[in-house]
């Protein structure tokens, strides 16, 4: 449905304004008029499934979550081996073995390291190995080199064998059937290398999701390219918004600066959903902004608690791709990706949501409380305390000082050194 219809009669025609699709069962306000952050994020996250996991390649799932329990089908070692150079016996044979009565057992064979086991030991005679060289069956012990005196084709032996000495037994890493990683698992590099350890290629999976990071501003120039006019400046927002996700092992497309006009936007997003999974949409959150998403899809637009810009989210295509609309301004971005996007990226590939790392600190100067709202301050925290960082204006340089980010509650203001929490950054 087109955002702008005409009137069919005779005369100048006038536009009429769509009604925008919103989606249903956002939560309740209350009397304040604004959502927490908490019940925003859940509501959210309510509206966007998993991806669905195929199998994939063991150097492709780096970091991906797994989806299926691992168990071992092989041994490992895969055979029982020697430690040592030596003789390998049954350690039955050796009992009572001393210098007042040596046991002399015939020398059979000899196995080389890598080579084949040979013939099962039979009882009273023994087979020289050397390190790492496979045992035949019938073997329980090997008595290391110096130990055994050779009598030309005989081996003497003036003291016992314990069972198992000397031996690297089948099956003591890691036996058939044993548990490896279980569903849910985080697969990180040291995970990965078990599984190729116990011989697989591949691993049930869902796939890193596919993020398209989108700009729509008229007086934002991409890096690299020439300031023209007073008013403009450098998109520094896609760069922080690509950079976030792909930390958080998302597949990136920036596309970077397109013109923020409704049919143009909607040529953009239009063209960018086939390798969408989630679309990062950087633009003002206007009404025409939401008139156009619930026209070709269904929109949520809602006040939330502690967050200046009105927080918008849609579900847009035949595929419902969900767009999350971040502030132009990069702190605002971040703090908006930090709370949402991160929380929705990690539903999409399947893991728990997303929530900042709060700790208590005493603030080094007075900061003042808004009375009904949450403020968010960005902050630089240390082992002495936090610090309010002054913001001139909201760009990335100022979120480049900050590590933290202040959360003061509506209320009274907060003294110099007395207690805040805050959300460490990273």
């Amino acid at each position: 449905m087109p955002l702008f219809t005409r009137a069919k009669e005779d005369g100048p025609a006038e536009a009429t304004v769509t009604e925008p699709t919103y989606l249903p069962g956002a939560p309740d306000v209350g009397e304040s008029g604004v959502r927490g952050i908490d019940g925003h994020r859940d509501y959210l996250r309510s509206n966007v499934a998993p991806l669905r996991p195929f199998g994939i390649g063991l150097l492709d799932a780096a970091e991906l979550t797994l989806c299926e329990s691992i168990t071992s089908d092989i041994d490992l070692p895969t055979f029982t081996s020697a430690t040592v150079e030596g003789w390998a016996v049954r350690a039955s044979n050796l009992v009572g073995a001393s210098d007042l009565r040596p046991v002399v057992l015939p020398v059979v064979d000899e196995i080389a390291a890598g080579g084949f086991r040979g013939a099962p030991l039979t009882p009273g005679t023994a087979v020289r190995v050397e390190a790492g060289a496979p045992i035949p069956e019938g073997a329980d012990a090997v008595v290391a080199l110096a130990d055994g005196v050779v009598l030309g084709e005989d081996v003497r032996f003036i003291g016992e064998a314990t069972f198992q000495q000397n031996l690297e037994m089948i099956g003591s890493r890691i036996s058939d059937g044993d548990a490896l990683l279980s569903s849910g698992t985080k697969l990180t590099p040291r995970s990965l290398a078990l599984l190729a350890e116990v011989g697989h290629d591949k691993v049930l999976a869902r796939p890193r999701p596919r993020v398209v990071v989108l700009t729509a501003a008229l007086d934002l120039v991409e890096p690299g390219v020439p300031l023209t006019k007073l008013h403009q400046r450098y998109d520094s927002g896609t760069v922080l918004l690509a950079a976030s996700a792909r930390t958080d092992s998302a597949q990136v497309f920036p596309t970077g600066v397109v013109d923020p006009d409704p049919k143009a936007l909607e040529r953009a997003l239009s063209e960018q959903l086939v390798r969408a999974d989630l679309v990062l949409l950087l633009a003002g959150p206007t009404d025409e902004l939401v008139r156009l998403l619930g026209d070709i899809g269904a929109v949520d637009s809602a006040s939330v608690d502690g967050l200046a810009d009105r927080q918008v989210f849609a579900l847009i295509g035949d595929e419902r791709t969900p767009v999350l609309v971040l502030p132009t301004e990069p702190v605002a971005a971040y703090l908006t990706y930090l709370l949402f996007g991160r929380p929705l990226l990690q539903k999409l590939a399947g893991a728990e949501a997303y929530v900042p790392t709060e700790v208590t600190a005493p603030v080094t100067t007075d900061i003042a409380a808004d009375p009904q709202h949450t403020r968010l301050l960005l902050a630089r925290h240390t082992s002495r305390g936090i610090t309010p960082l002054p913001v001139p204006s909201p760009g990335a340089a100022e979120l480049a000082d900050a590590n933290a980010v202040i959360i003061v509650p509506a209320g009274d203001p907060i003294p110099a050194h007395g207690d805040v929490s805050c959300w460490l950054l990273y």
